[in-house]
């Protein structure tokens, strides 16, 4: 019976302090460090109704992939630390492709809005599933696998994509492989692709070496 007791006692402790610190939500003090379980709380004295708005979700300029892309993250919109997911919205121009890349600790689901938005993700059995969406179409990208999207009609397309992190991070194939200084020599051996093709790309990625 003693194991059986003290596993309830713990239990119960677990269970009162989980009550104790549970808060109804915690807006990030962006000026402490960020760490593994999110940003520290702000003080509830200094929070207002403005820290649950997000006035900032347009569109930039393209970016080197001639997309353009507004997110809401906990790094730019607080009231998202430990909620536990986060929002971007994309716009592509005729022709244009999101290439591949992952998110290793997220999930995302692509909500289709105007245009012809192709997008696909590659599992672990490299199997490829791909599918245009139509406006309002949900697609579902699971975590951590290779994914991509292109416009593949006339004009702007225009998607909503919500991840399944408050600061997720991003891992482009291109980048990886030719925005840095791993040593073409490498690359090469470990692509099969040919010298002169590599140092195109690092030089379109602003790589070396």
């Amino acid at each position: 019976m003693t194991p059986t007791i003290f596993f309830l006692f713990g239990f119960l402790l677990c269970t009162i302090n989980s009550h104790v610190v549970a808060r109804d939500f915690c807006i990030a003090d962006l000026n402490s460090r960020d760490t593994p379980a999110g940003y520290p709380c702000k003080s509830p004295t200094n929070i207002t109704v403005d820290d649950f708005v997000f006035s900032n979700f347009k569109l930039g300029k393209p970016n080197q992939f001639n997309s353009s892309v507004a997110t809401a993250y906990v790094g730019n919109f607080p009231a998202l630390n430990g909620l536990g997911f986060s929002i971007a919205r994309g716009e592509l121009e005729e022709g244009v492709t999101i290439p591949l890349h992952l998110h290793p600790d997220t999930s995302e689901v692509v909500i289709a809005g105007s245009g012809n938005y192709t997008t696909g993700f590659i599992s672990s059995d490299n199997v490829v599933y791909m599918k245009t969406l139509a406006e309002g179409d949900i697609f579902v990208i699971p975590k951590g696998l290779l994914h991509f999207g292109f416009n593949s009609g006339k004009g702007k397309v225009s998607a909503l994509f919500v991840l399944s992190h408050e600061n997720p991070s991003i891992q482009i194939v291109d980048l990886a492989l030719f925005g840095n200084k791993l040593d073409s020599s490498i690359i090469q051996k470990t692509t099969f692709l040919d010298d002169a093709q590599i140092k195109k790309l690092k030089a379109l990625f602003k790589g070396s070496g």
